[in-house]
């Protein structure tokens, strides 16, 4: 019964009764959430809020971690990069040793000279100091590989000037040569038997203990030239016949490693410590001696941390976490360190295999926790408070609001409702006088803007349908035109050909500016035009245009990167290679040619409009570019096939011809056919080879070829001398030569083999019976017997001559019993 009355009411005053019922319920049950879960929500806050202040102080350690061992192993990988350079550098003056040994830069055998203990010294006013052993001596190939090696005095001091942290750099020759730079007079600083091969920077490099031949780290050290701690890295030098010549080396000084981590702060007084595979303390800055307690001259840098040295109570779960960060691992823990607990966070530099660990008391990091407690607790209770209030003056105006909010919601509703019944009678330019901003305001707009739509669909709808029809027709024009570029590039076996040809179907049917093709030289370092559409890329051809990979241009950038590069305002674009002879250029776009996962070339498109080309003709021209590809590769396997079968053609040709020679050799007579059956005649008597020849008298040559080579001729003879022979009579002679020729090669073959056949028949025979007793008289005879008989010889003797005087001799003359 109420429902209905309710239902029976306006809208305007449903409204309002809905809303005051809503706003006393929502007070009531406000107040009594908020007295009932004041407290619950302050200890949950609490909570949360250490665990937030806790995660932020981790999150904070991670970060500061990760960030100062990012900056360690970045500054290892730039010297692994400089070793790597040295060593890579080294091996291709070595690999053009035959050219640069005779070169006037330097020659060793004038500026070498012995020492009175023997060794070989060079001037100390040159660029590197170079020492040889005295037990060695100054041979052709020590003097070719020295005069090659000191061709880096032009690359090395300005390595050096370059890295202030690189103390020396050096290579040590399988000869046991040293080239060292700077010139420190090594020579009179090292032992005459010094052998470099030897060291532990030139083992740990070398290809027993280096089976990658990568660059490698030794253990640091504290140099003698009072440089601090210093890390030696090394690489191993090959020939390009992949024999090892010798190690390139790099001493590093680790003054800015110990500055980066003494310089790590995080809170008050937390620091950072460096430790390598073996716990060898690399960088610790005051604090953190004093925090273990104590000298740096008990503990100095490059020594092991361990428990012995440390004075302070340091508990077991930090020595573990020694162990973790020795072998490469990353975490975060907290443990007591003096009594006070820590959180310790560690992370690997992988470049050098070290770890970084960054060390800070809990406390100064979750100081923050107290202070913020405080402040929800002030919070908390002067919401109550507020609270009280606005229940109070939330009732009071809900109400007013209520009235309010049902009259503006009412008046515009009646509006929107005679405009809806006027479109629906067919008015169409009908709309709503509504001029809201709200929600009604915008249904309001978009209903006229619905109206609107409508009128401008049934208007337009035509217009759309034909221009939707043109560009369906424009793709398929240029889906017709990349079949028929491919089509043609699939039928032409001759690669210049094909490029050109497919280069110039391109811009006809596409009608762009310019079509350039590309292909990369053997070492991949070179796109070189090959074929054009163009008059200015006609020029281009003539002067060999070609541009370095990953360097020049759009098209070196594709190559690189072996994806499409399209440029739709070259003006624009970084990479844009700025040709004269195509001065019109406004658009390029640049496809690699792609077969078999491996770049061959760059489909190079230009054109005089800017923004040429839409997301379509990417996708069109690129399928376009991979068939054109897949076109080259085969063409080039087409023609290395050809090629290869020519070659074993004429390998047959020449061994078949060499048999056969062999065989007329030693065969003794031709054959020749008269009325009275076939009879055998001297080689003086028989024709000799000929091509195929009529003398005019009844008389027809025709040779026997096989495999391109004659081997023996037909020579057919008249009754009549003067009877013609018919172009029918040569064909069929002709046909009857091949099917000899063929016939002989058979029986040839045949023969070969039954020989063949014989003596492994033989072979085995004789074999059989030798081996049928043990007794050695008995296998001599028998052996001297099985001889006789396969080759009908008068007479076999076997001599067993041992190292004495004593001989045993057999001997089988013809009829003999055995």
């Amino acid at each position: 019964m109420k429902a209905r009355k309710f239902r029976s009411l306006s809208l305007r005053a449903r409204l309002i009764l809905s809303s005051t019922t809503i706003t006393f319920l929502a007070i009531v049950g406000m107040g009594y959430y908020v007295y009932y879960r004041t407290q619950q929500a302050n200890a949950y806050l609490t909570n949360q809020l250490d665990e937030s202040v806790r995660q932020q102080a981790e999150d904070k350690l991670t970060a500061a971690s990760a960030e100062q061992a990012a900056a360690l192993n970045n500054f290892f990988g730039s010297m692994r990069k400089d070793i790597t350079t040295i060593g890579a550098t080294t091996e291709r003056l070595i690999s053009q040793e035959a050219a640069l040994k005779n070169t006037n830069y330097w020659d060793a055998s004038l500026s070498l000279s012995r020492l009175p203990n023997g060794s070989w010294d060079n001037p100390n006013t040159e660029t590197a100091s170079v020492f040889i052993p005295a037990k060695v001596e100054l041979t052709d190939n020590l003097i070719a590989e020295l005069n090659t090696t000191r061709q880096l005095d032009f690359i090395v001091p300005t390595i050096l000037e370059a890295n202030p942290d690189t103390v020396a750099i050096y290579f040590g020759g399988v000869s046991e040569e040293t080239l060292y730079y700077p010139n420190i007079d090594l020579a009179s600083i090292i032992p005459p038997d010094f052998d470099v091969t030897k060291r532990p920077w030139f083992v740990k490099a070398a290809p027993a203990q280096n089976p990658d031949h990568k660059a490698v780290w030794s253990d640091p050290y504290l140099d003698a030239a009072l440089h601090g701690l210093v890390i030696t890295s090394s690489i191993p030098v090959f020939d390009s016949a992949g024999n090892l010549r010798g190690v390139a080396a790099m001493d590093i000084q680790l003054n800015r490693i110990t500055d980066i981590v003494s310089n790590v702060r995080v809170g008050e007084t937390g620091y950072a410590l460096l430790i390598d595979k073996d716990k060898r303390l690399i960088a610790m800055p005051e604090a953190g001696y004093k925090n273990f307690g104590i000298a740096p001259d008990t503990l100095p840098l490059g020594e092991v941390l361990d428990q012995t040295k440390v004075t302070t109570q340091i508990p077991p779960e930090f020595w573990a976490m020694l162990t973790k960060m020795a072998s490469g691992q990353s975490g975060l823990e907290t443990m007591p360190v003096n009594g006070v607990e820590h959180f310790v966070i560690y992370h690997p530099v992988p470049e050098a295999g070290y770890s970084l660990a960054i060390i800070v008391p809990a406390q100064e990091l979750l100081a923050g926790a107290i202070t913020a407690r405080e402040q929800i607790a002030q919070v908390t209770k002067n919401t109550i408070t507020v609270s009280i209030f606005l229940v109070s003056a939330i009732l009071v105006v809900a109400l007013l609001i209520a009235v309010g909010i049902g009259n503006s919601l009412t008046q515009p509703l009646s509006a929107l409702t005679r405009t809806a019944e006027e479109i629906t009678g067919g008015n169409l330019d009908a709309e709503a006088k509504v001029r809201r901003q709200d929600e009604i305001g915008i249904l309001a707009r978009t209903f006229n803007a619905m109206t609107a739509q409508l009128r401008d669909l049934i208007g337009t709808l035509e217009e759309r349908v034909a221009e939707r029809t043109a560009d369906l027709a424009h793709r398929t024009t240029q889906l017709q035109a990349a079949a028929q570029v491919a089509r043609q590039a699939a039928a032409i076996r001759d690669v210049s050909a094909l490029l050109t040809n497919v280069a110039t179907l391109i811009s006809k049917q596409f009608g762009f500016y310019h079509t350039g093709i590309f292909i990369l030289d053997d070492k991949s370092e070179y796109a070189v035009l090959q074929a054009v559409s163009s008059e200015g890329g006609q020029r281009m051809l003539e002067h060999g245009h070609q541009l370095q990979v990953g360097v020049q241009g759009i098209v070196g950038d594709a190559a690189k990167r072996q994806r499409p590069h399209i440029a739709l305002d070259v003006g624009a674009d970084a990479v844009f290679f700025d040709n004269p002879d195509l001065p019109l250029t406004r658009s390029e776009m640049a496809l690699p040619l792609i077969a078999h996962d491996r770049v061959i070339g760059v489909l190079d498109i230009q054109s005089t409009e800017p923004e040429a080309f839409t997301q379509e003709d990417v996708e069109i021209m690129q399928t376009l570019a991979d068939q054109i590809a897949l076109a080259i590769e085969n063409t080039r396997l087409l023609a290395e096939s050809q090629s290869i079968i020519r070659q074993l053609e004429v390998v047959s040709a020449n061994l078949s011809l060499h048999a056969w020679r062999e065989r007329l050799r030693r065969q003794k007579h031709s054959y020749i056919y008269t009325p009275l059956g076939i009879t055998p005649t001297t080689k003086e008597k028989a024709t000799a080879p000929a091509p195929q020849s009529s003398d005019g008298k009844g008389r027809l040559d025709i040779p026997i070829t096989l495999r391109g080579q004659t081997i023996g001729t037909i020579t057919l003879q008249h009754k009549s001398q003067e009877a013609p022979w018919t172009d029918r009579d040569k064909e069929l002679a002709m046909e009857i030569a091949t099917q000899a020729a063929l016939a002989l090669e058979n029986a040839h073959l045949l023969e070969d083999t039954s020989q063949q056949a014989e003596r492994e028949r033989l072979e085995s025979e004789i074999s059989g019976r030798i081996h049928e007793t043990l007794d050695i008289e008995t296998i001599l005879k028998t052996a001297s017997d099985e001889i006789q008989r396969a080759f009908n010889l008068p007479e076999v003797v076997i001599r067993l001559v041992p190292p004495t005087e004593t001989r045993l001799e057999t001997k089988k003359k013809k009829g003999d019993t055995p």
